[in-house]
């Protein structure tokens, strides 16, 4: 939000109490020294008794001015201040011109909890919709903030607390931010390698070890003791090229070696199993023996989802485990179409979890995360995300955070913050269109200091 420019600003409010917000932001800014102007939607007579009181301190204000035919392109800002979390039908009239010409404008838009148009319940447009660069959520996150149309009208959204209850508030389940990365405990002082855990990925078809690379790389650097990667005999010399510090056990993809295999399991402390694995017999076999012996944490990714989908395997009980499907992969896993977990995936993620005995990881635009009772929804992260890798990197990022002494719930979502969080400062430096999957590892470091 301090990347704006207020010098001279635009609040285009209406006659809600969402407008008495944007008024109450205009009197703020323009006692701070800045020029502002309202622009009033609709009937100023006709407003709740709260934007009533704010519109008669704003016109007390010297250096406000209610602009009537404003040309918004000669703001330096535009707070949007229409409608709110009230909205309830689609959006007319000269709601709907002021909302065009503020997405028309070549000025940054600022939405005052949620962008005009944009349902709260549903994030559905309800019409006409605010097109907005940042949206400031007072209190709470809404379900409209991670879903549908929501989405992509909201922009980088904030959630500001001002003291209100939000019993009242249509909210989303807990989503972490930056302070709750002093919930990773310190590292210890008389710490050696073994303190932090040993990390088995298990992963990378023959010719295909980037996956497991990536997911080996992520959690070395979220800050696991030891990671083993288990992998056929060809991808040795690339993976022990790429990231000398594992330890690679590599087998015959034909042959595999069940007893190698199950003494890095036994040697484990958190197991990871899918990336880049293929959904060849060999792989069948490799999910179903982790599968029978994990005795740690597990983590099933990628193709051990879809492995587990096809074949109907039972996912291990004895042990926590964590799934980590996209929405193709939730599709298998559940016979739904896509469109349909689209539309809740918070009740998707926290069904499955209870009925599955397992912590979902449901990796939407807004990645969902459940144990079957607490719900986590993550608002860090972007469009730089968006490519191939980027599962694996969340992956290990999950299990370096399970070698920090975090529950599982807690490490599961703390992993997706943190590799979200790690996305955005990537996008801050390359922007949306260069990142790739090693990018985005080698900013974890710079989110983890600011723990």
């Amino acid at each position: 939000v301090s990347s704006f420019d207020p010098t001279r600003t635009l609040a285009v409010c209406g006659g809600g109490n969402n407008g008495g917000d944007g008024v109450l932001t205009a009197l703020l800014l323009s006692r701070a020294g800045y020029s502002c102007d309202i622009y009033f939607v609709g009937d100023r007579d006709r407003t709740t008794a709260e934007t009533a009181k704010r519109i008669s301190e704003a016109q007390e204000e010297p250096f406000i001015t209610f602009a009537d035919n404003p040309d918004f392109d000669e703001y330096t800002l535009i707070i949007d201040a229409v409608f709110g979390i009230g909205l309830t039908r689609p959006v007319s009239g000269v709601a709907a011109e002021a909302i065009y010409k503020m997405n028309s404008s070549h000025i940054p838009v600022l939405a005052v909890d949620i962008p005009s148009g944009i349902s709260a319940d549903s994030g559905r447009r309800m019409g006409a919709a605010v097109m907005a660069d940042a949206t400031v959520a007072i209190e709470t996150y809404k379900r409209g903030h991670a879903l549908s149309d929501g989405i992509n009208s909201c922009g980088t959204v904030y959630a500001k607390e001002i003291g209100i209850s939000t019993q009242t508030v249509s909210g989303v389940p807990m989503s972490l931010g930056k302070e709750d990365l002093s919930l990773i405990p310190k590292r210890k002082r008389d710490a050696n390698k073994g303190t932090y855990g040993r990390v088995l990925v298990v992963g990378g078809s023959v010719g295909m070890c980037g996956a497991a690379f990536l997911s080996a790389f992520a959690a070395y650097r979220t800050g696991a003791g030891i990671v083993e990667i288990f992998t056929p005999s060809e991808n040795r010399p690339v993976l022990q090229t790429l990231l000398p510090e594992a330890v690679v056990c590599s087998y015959d993809w034909e042959n595999p070696d069940i007893s190698a295999l199950e003494s890095a399991v036994a040697r484990a402390t958190t197991i990871v199993i899918g990336p880049g694995l293929g959904k060849s017999k060999t792989a069948e076999i490799l999910v179903k023996k982790v599968f029978e012996c994990a005795n740690a944490p597990l983590i099933a990714d990628a193709d051990a989802l879809n492995i587990t989908a096809e074949k109907g395997i039972p996912f291990p009980t004895e042990v926590p485990v964590i799934i980590t499907p996209h929405p193709g992969e939730m599709s298998r896993l559940t016979g739904r179409q896509i469109r349909e977990l689209a539309a809740d995936p918070w009740s998707v993620a926290k069904a499955y979890a209870a009925e599955n005995e397992v912590i979902c990881v449901l990796k939407f635009a807004r990645t969902v995360i459940s144990d079957g009772e607490k719900v986590f929804v993550n608002m860090s992260g972007g469009p730089s995300l968006a490519k191939g890798g980027s599962g694996d990197v969340l992956t290990g990022v999950i299990a370096g955070m399970l070698c920090s002494d975090l529950s599982p719930i807690d490490a599961a979502a703390m992993g997706v913050y943190i590799h979200g969080a790690a996305g955005d400062l990537t996008a801050e430096k390359m922007g949306d269109y260069s990142p790739v999957a090693r990018d985005v590892i080698n900013a974890i470091p710079e989110v983890l200091k600011g723990r």
